[in-house]
């Protein structure tokens, strides 16, 4: 792998908008004018409930990007503190840059952050595609008390 990876920065707003458009027009969605300015201005005014990583070339072209949104749960008489876990919302690499380690490399970033900041678990929802990659990085999954509803 020859790609850098490093931490989001508020500087990466219109460079994560680039790869999410790149992601959503690989699932076959179109771009809409202005969606560079929403996304940006979406994630900035959000950026301190996120971790994120950005994987990028010498030349500063970003390839890959993880972002994670922080979810901290209220205190409880259970748990001291506020225990705080992560929703692993976007894992993207560019096309022709995958196969190369990018991928797991800013996994195992958000992985090493995560223990670091004593954060209870990462959960995310994976495409087929991307299942190998997770599960080769240490992701299982949950428990059968997940559930979810949606309207």
């Amino acid at each position: 792998m020859d790609a850098r990876i490093r931490p989001v920065e508020r500087r990466d707003a219109f460079s994560l908008a680039a790869l999410r458009i790149q992601h959503d027009r690989e699932l076959g969605r179109p771009p809409r004018p202005g969606f560079i300015t929403e996304y940006a201005d979406a994630f900035l005014a959000e950026i301190d409930d996120h971790r994120g990583w950005i994987a990028e070339e010498a030349d500063g072209n970003p390839v890959g990007c993880l972002l994670a949104l922080r979810v901290r749960k209220l205190p409880t008489l259970m748990a001291p503190g506020r225990p705080e876990w992560w929703y692993v919302q976007s894992v993207f690499v560019c096309t022709d840059r995958r196969r190369q380690g990018i991928g797991a490399a800013l996994l195992t970033e958000v992985r090493r952050a995560a223990r670091d900041e004593g954060v209870r678990w990462l959960e995310l929802r994976s495409s087929d595609a991307g299942r190998p990659l997770f599960e080769h990085g240490g992701f299982t999954t949950p428990s059968p008390r997940l559930m979810q509803w949606t309207p």
